[in-house]
């Protein structure tokens, strides 16, 4: 049927983008990770030196077997040499504004990227206050901060650093008023649906749900999403305008070069880095006070998923990866944890795999055909097997538990009123509408909306089954015990029916019985991987930390190689957390090696 998940393989952990672009691109938004370009390359990455098949994971002895030997440098390997007060390494949502910020502390600048442009593939930022949050009402005070920073240490299992998470919960409002300064055409809306001029139209800011929906009150939520997101039309050109502030001060931008070995002197301080053009096989020495690691993650590389994390290749789950290079191969691939760890960094142990679940169905916009919404799952075995009023994140936990790692979403013709009940939350849709939304409407904003078009649509391509009783729905789905279905059918309705969920406790708010007919479902096997989060051990300065938990000077961090943001899962209260941590932290890092300190 559909999305049915293959056994594990090479191919098959690495050919998630093939699928991306039309599957799942709009299930990256969910995390803060919208793509606004898709790409695609169904080949073995280069960063896999050899393939195992047995899944190696962190055993304790600091082995790394996906780490491999620095390469040895000669003078006579060396075509150009470069000075520099502050390089950066990776020109995505961190270091763009690494660099914008080390330029205008007056430092002499080179940049590196291994692609033929800044990478973008970001919509979403959590932010806490500032002056643009306080235009929606939103502004320093609207939300506890510290509420914030202990709900995400929980989130995390409390291995995240909480120095890290609450200077973010401190800094994120003006930071992000920094970084939309140099983007004088940026139109910002008054809500999250305003019409938006045609000028504007491909570069403009809007909040998540403002106003917010009446039915939804984050205090009363076992799992809060806090309303505090705000999305771009376009991050790509508000990226851009940054880094032309550098590049207007004298930044020297190297694209389709990659960092390969930082320099260190004798007393182990960071004095440069060795890079290399793409098709050359001499090297670039750029000796420099600082150097800036802001190279993103290791999706693409499957012997550090192995690992980091096992389950994502154990499961067979495919990957979403837009980050490439001029010739189609992944970039994100551990670059800048080797260099870090050559040069006598330490990785944190506990990485948290980004498995946002969409819902089941998911069209060539990425959305699943009614969201992830808690209405009714049943596993192919016909049983329910879980409270469905959970988070993306969390559904996809247990969809990995299920027979064939498989389960259907139910719902019926009422889905256009009971909507409105569900959570504002990413991957939620949770607002109905008779008329489809505008072209120009930004990705992250279709993802809460759905209109009886959406629905049609996605039976007449077959990511949704529809029929007029339930006999003959359960009847269209292979495997399904039908019986058994019918039985968990029934007793869900008796409990929606008495308003309590006494078997798995959803919320009373969000059970709906499956009575009226014409009834829909919809398969959810496993979703992509969206990102892997875990890095260099750092704090809040961006320092990198050695193995015997010392700073290593001159070497900074930011982005996705950070570590102490994420860890063992990635958390859903904050919608775009991780691109705002980047943009956060990419500011200081950039002040930071710019000033030494």
């Amino acid at each position: 049927m559909l999305n049915e998940t293959k056994g594990i393989s090479r191919r098959n952990f690495l050919s998630g983008a093939a699928l991306a672009g039309a599957a799942l691109a709009g299930g990256a938004a969910l995390a803060g990770c919208a793509p606004s370009a898709s790409s695609s390359k169904e080949e073995e990455t280069p960063a896999s030196s050899s393939t195992s098949a047995t899944t190696v994971g962190y055993d304790g002895t600091g082995a790394m077997p996906w780490l491999g030997e620095a390469p040895e440098i000669a003078d006579a390997d060396v075509e150009e040499e470069l000075e520099a007060d502050v390089v950066v390494v990776g020109l995505g949502c961190s270091g763009v504004p690494a660099a914008r910020a080390a330029a205008e502390q007056g430092a002499k600048l080179v940049c590196l990227e291994a692609s033929p442009k800044l990478n973008s593939v970001a919509s979403d930022l959590a932010v806490l206050g500032g002056a643009t949050q306080e235009k929606w009402g939103r502004g320093d005070g609207f939300l506890d901060k510290k509420m914030i920073a202990n709900m995400h240490m929980t989130e995390c299992s409390h291995h995240s650093s909480y120095s890290i998470i609450n200077r973010w919960c401190d800094e994120s409002g003006a930071a992000l008023d920094w970084f939309i300064e140099p983007s004088t055409n940026l139109y910002i809306t008054e809500e999250s649906y305003s019409e938006v001029p045609e000028e504007s139209q491909a570069n403009y800011l809007y909040p998540y749900f403002v106003p917010m929906l009446e039915s939804y009150d984050y205090t009363k939520e076992e799992m809060p999403c806090y309303p505090t997101s705000v999305g771009f039309s376009s991050l790509a050109t508000v990226m851009a305008d940054n880094l032309q502030v550098a590049i207007d001060v004298g930044a020297d931008v190297r694209y389709n070069t990659k960092g390969v070995k930082l320099i260190t002197d004798d007393s182990g301080s960071v004095a440069g880095i060795y890079a290399q053009a793409a098709g050359s096989d001499k090297y670039i020495k750029i000796n420099a006070k600082s150097v800036i690691l802001a190279t993103g993650d290791y999706l693409a590389n499957e012997e550090m998923m192995k690992f980091y994390a096992p389950q994502c290749v154990e499961n067979g789950i495919q990957i979403l990866s837009l980050d490439m290079d001029a010739d189609g191969n992944y970039t994100n691939v551990g670059d800048g944890h080797k260099m870090g760890v050559w040069a006598g960094a330490a990785v944190e142990q506990r990485h948290a795999p980004m498995i946002h679940h969409m819902g089941g169905g998911a069209g060539a916009d990425g959305r699943g055909v009614i969201g992830n919404n808690g209405f009714l799952w049943l596993n192919l075995h016909g049983k329910r097997f879980m409270n469905e009023d959970i988070a993306g994140q969390q559904l996809e936990n247990q969809v990995e538990l299920q027979p064939q790692r498989k389960a259907y979403q139910f719902f019926d013709a009422s889905w256009p009123e009971q909507l409105q009940y569900f959570p504002a939350a990413h991957g939620v849709a949770c607002i109905y509408r008779e008329e489809a939304l505008p072209e120009y409407t930004a990705s992250g904003l279709r993802i809460n909306v759905r209109t009886s078009a959406d629905i049609d649509t996605a039976v007449e391509e077959g990511r949704c089954l529809k029929a007029d009783t339930i006999e003959e729905l359960l009847g269209m789905i292979e495997g399904m015990d039908v019986e058994t279905a019918k039985a968990s059918i029934e007793r869900y309705n008796e409990l929606a029916k008495a308003g309590e969920d006494t078997d798995f406790g959803k919320s009373s708010q969000r059970l709906f019985a499956l009575e009226n007919g014409p009834f829909y479902a919809a398969e959810c096997g496993c979703a992509l991987t969206l990102g892997n989060l875990g890095g260099l051990e750092s704090d809040e300065e961006c320092h990198v930390y050695s193995t015997d938990r010392e700073i290593i000077k001159g070497l900074y961090v930011c982005g996705a190689p950070q570590g102490g943001r994420f860890n063992v899962q990635y958390p859903i209260s904050l919608k775009g957390l991780s691109s705002s941590m980047c943009v956060t932290y990419g500011k200081i890092a950039g002040e930071n090696a710019a000033a030494g300190k």
